[in-house]
């Protein structure tokens, strides 16, 4: 540990849920080594917000490769920075504002030369996306003390969550989330939402207490497939379509198991020490994104490694696959 060696850090990543959530290691780690610095970090304006509340950030805002054209022209605020990604104008923001700058290698020489510490993006193709972004507080000697992604939910949170729950008389019922749908442009990782319903329709007629809440965004093919399973579960869900992060975050938090793709809200999830279920399609496997450090996650990797494409079919994942780990689980309880 290093006492006040740099008193103000900066730390930028505008990236989606997932990437964010996935830096939280290294920001704390950063936090650690620098015991006493103030730590700052900027994010994507609609996702930053995961990151407030954090007790190892002082201070969190959103910025954009657009803002940051305009911002930094004061002066050096901090003494260190760390960037992630390769927007141009988000590291030369962070070289104007810091008087030393880590980043990955921007193959821009003119930008490489100027940065205090220019890190190979690491090419494995069998690293953790948490070991990938230590690269750059490695470069600096700081090691890890942590792999387990982090979120801090408030009193305030908490309440939403609570009414929420007796808003849809919810309070006494067993609450199982579902997260069916990823990124729209990305449909091969997701499970066929006939196997959802499915599965969820098995799970009812053994108890007909469980209730599921269904989680997604409100882009028009991800909302047709969502009101589609929704529909077909007849009274037994909730839709929590389009509500914003960290309220979704405070009822995830309420909910006794989770079954998702591997998405951004799969690594909210992961936060909190619930049960977890995760379908990792083969190009998204579960030793590259899973939640390490977990004490109830139970991945599910599709298998076709060897002819893995975008072709290969999430559906190669049965629902018995599925129902078997949810039954393991609620026995275990």
């Amino acid at each position: 540990m290093k006492l006040n060696s740099y008193k103000k850090i900066l730390i930028i990543i505008v990236s989606r849920i997932g990437d964010t959530l996935l830096t939280t290691p290294a920001i704390k780690s950063i936090a650690n080594h620098y015991d006493g610095a103030e730590i700052t970090v900027l994010g994507h304006p609609k996702r930053y917000k995961v990151l407030q509340h954090l007790p190892f950030i002082h201070h969190t805002a959103s910025i954009s490769k657009n803002s940051a054209i305009w911002k930094g022209r004061i002066g050096k605020m901090y003494d260190l920075a760390f960037v992630y990604g390769y927007d141009e104008s988000l590291v030369l923001y962070a070289l104007r504002a810091s008087k030393k700058t880590i980043a990955f290698k921007q193959d821009n020489n003119k930008i490489d030369n100027r940065l205090y510490k220019s890190v190979e993006f690491p090419t494995s193709k069998s690293m953790h996306f948490v070991d990938i972004f230590m690269s750059l507080p490695k470069a600096m000697n700081i090691s890890a003390t942590t792999k387990r992604l982090s979120l801090s939910l408030t009193e305030e949170d908490g309440l939403f969550a609570e009414n929420i729950l007796i808003k849809n008389n919810l309070n006494n019922k067993i609450l199982v989330g579902i997260q069916a749908v990823g990124f729209p442009t990305k449909s091969y990782r997701d499970w066929p939402i006939e196997y959802f319903s499915e599965l969820c329709t098995k799970m009812i007629d053994k108890n007909l207490n469980i209730h599921f809440l269904i989680y997604g965004g409100c882009d028009e093919k991800e909302k047709k497939k969502i009101d589609w399973l929704f529909d077909s579960l007849m009274g037994h869900a909730t839709s929590l379509i389009g509500m914003p992060l960290r309220e979704t975050a405070a009822v995830m938090s309420r909910t006794n198991l989770y079954i998702g793709v591997n998405t951004g809200p799969t690594h909210i999830m992961s936060t909190f020490d619930i049960p977890m279920i995760v379908l990792n399609h083969c190009l998204l496997k579960d030793s590259i994104y899973g939640a390490l450090g977990h004490p109830h996650y139970f991945p599910i990797d599709h298998l076709d490694d060897e002819r893995c494409s975008e072709n290969s079919s999430m559906g190669d994942i049965s629902v018995k696959v599925v129902l078997d780990t949810v039954n393991k689980i609620f026995k275990n309880k």
